[in-house]
């Protein structure tokens, strides 16, 4: 199973090691920690009020892998990163999984998200998932250009589809990625780079 190959340590750019494993139920209260420690305008990008210590513990009493795989990121005992994948068993998206990402800000612009997305995909293709969506409001620029960054395309923009804790509007952004498409871009991408430091020509 896909949980057997955890935990992981990925090092980030600024040389810190963090480790990547799935979320168990003695995480609950270190999620809440993680999830309070973010500044408003992050958490209300989220579809649920991660600051209740009811709704975090109901996450750990009802972990189920078959519909929402958390992975997390740890770094010296504290919870620094998040990403689920959502999916459902049944019905006309049953090959579709969704990513919800989000980073404690102290480990921004240090590729945390990208592993953490590599991960999810990691995860979408061992079980068999054939694409991949994240949604975000538009002016949440630093997301988009995670997913971006990792071959996802627009493929829709909901016009005021959130509105935030102050009441106001945003668009919302719906992004797509194909998984196997993906990894053959990463594989490319890695042979590519192999080439260049070995002297070949392709």
């Amino acid at each position: 199973m896909w949980r057997e190959e955890y935990p992981k340590t990925v090092r980030l750019r600024d040389g810190r090691q963090v480790t990547l494993r799935p979320m168990v139920r003695e995480d609950e209260f270190r999620l809440l920690e993680f999830f309070r420690r973010l500044p408003p305008c992050d958490r209300q990008c989220l579809k649920d009020d991660v600051t209740s210590a009811a709704v975090i513990h109901s996450w750990a009493e009802n972990l189920n892998y078959d519909r929402v795989i958390p992975i997390l990121a740890e770094y010296e005992g504290r919870l620094v990163g998040d990403a689920t994948l959502h999916r459902t068993s049944y019905g006309w998206s049953r090959h579709v999984g969704e990513i919800r990402l989000v980073t404690d800000p102290d480990f921004r612009q240090q590729r945390l998200g990208r592993a953490l997305a590599r991960e999810i995909f990691y995860v979408a293709q061992v079980l068999g998932l054939e694409k991949v969506v994240a949604m975000m409001m538009e002016d949440q620029i630093g997301a988009i250009r995670v997913f971006s960054a990792l071959g996802f395309e627009r493929e829709a923009v909901l016009k005021n589809h959130v509105l935030d804790l102050e009441g106001r509007h945003h668009n919302l952004i719906v992004m797509s990625q194909d998984v196997a498409g993906f990894w053959k871009r990463l594989e490319d991408k890695i042979a590519d780079t192999v080439a260049d430091q070995s002297g070949i020509e392709s």
